[in-house]
């Protein structure tokens, strides 16, 4: 009879360390519920971010980024995928507004954290560096990566052209020029590019043509052609005219430092009022 109730009291406590443990495993599923929900409460994570994604598809950039940052700052348990997301929208928004550098280091620290390799993120890491480094300038470390990227991103004809241009090779710039004009067409910039090549050579009438031609399409290079212009009728010594369009350029673009300097030469110039 002492065997039997020595084996139940044995039986008894190995119940009791099974309830325990499972009991205890509850209690820190339980903790951690807690601890997160609690986490969540107190976060305004979720809340900047939702404004951030509202503001980024207002293309209201500034107040997307300020909001995208707030919600990286603020703490909360269980947080890395969302924090990846916020990145992802932090490096798009700066890829949109030309801001190559801030997008590199944000998809670098992408690709740095755990279980996201994505051949997709990779791909604009890459195109990133290469913008960044035509952005400083770079043109000959910019261009292979551009071709590397031209296939997926088409538009990226432009950049090798001008990459190509920069490095005295006209003929790879125009192939590449001719071959983003086909599908996208001209824009104030290829115009620009196109108007600068024929002055630098000294035909200053297919010049003229390509400058009219973009100051006629957008604004964006407006105030570079309006230059150009401007040294055209330098060219063709008619000094007056060449005075009208400055003062116009300086009225229009007064913060553009390349018109206020021709337009204080112009002025030197004893031109008729």
């Amino acid at each position: 009879m002492s065997r039997r109730r020595r084996r139940r009291r044995n039986n008894k406590n190995k119940l009791n360390y099974k309830r325990l443990l499972i009991f205890f495993i509850f209690c820190v599923a339980l903790v951690i519920v807690i601890a997160y929900g609690i986490s969540a409460l107190i976060s305004k994570k979720d809340e900047y971010f939702d404004e951030g994604i509202k503001c980024y598809e207002a293309h209201n950039d500034e107040e997307a980024l300020s909001k995208f940052e707030a919600a990286l700052n603020e703490k909360q348990l269980f947080s890395k995928g969302t924090d990846t997301n916020i990145k992802l929208y932090m490096a798009d928004t700066y890829m949109r507004d030309g801001n190559y550098g801030d997008a590199l280091v944000q998809y670098q620290d992408i690709l740095a954290s755990a279980h996201t390799g994505k051949k997709d993120i990779t791909d604009m890491m890459e195109l990133a560096d290469a913008l960044h480094s035509f952005e400083q300038g770079n043109y000959a470390g910019a261009l292979e990566g551009l071709k590397e990227k031209a296939g997926k991103w088409h538009a990226l004809t432009m950049y090798i052209g001008t990459c190509y241009a920069e490095l005295d090779d006209t003929d790879n710039m125009f192939a590449y020029y001719e071959e983003y004009v086909k599908e996208f067409g001209f824009n104030s910039y290829i115009y620009a590019q196109y108007a600068a090549y024929y002055m630098s050579i000294g035909d200053y009438e297919t010049a003229i043509g390509y400058i009219n031609n973009g100051l006629d399409s957008d604004d964006e290079y407006n105030a570079d052609l309006r230059l150009m212009e401007i040294a055209y009728y330098e060219n063709q010594n008619d000094y007056n005219h060449a005075y009208e369009l400055a003062s116009e350029l300086v009225e229009l673009h007064p913060d553009y430092e390349a018109g206020q300097r021709e337009y204080t030469f112009l002025s030197t110039r004893g031109i008729e009022e």
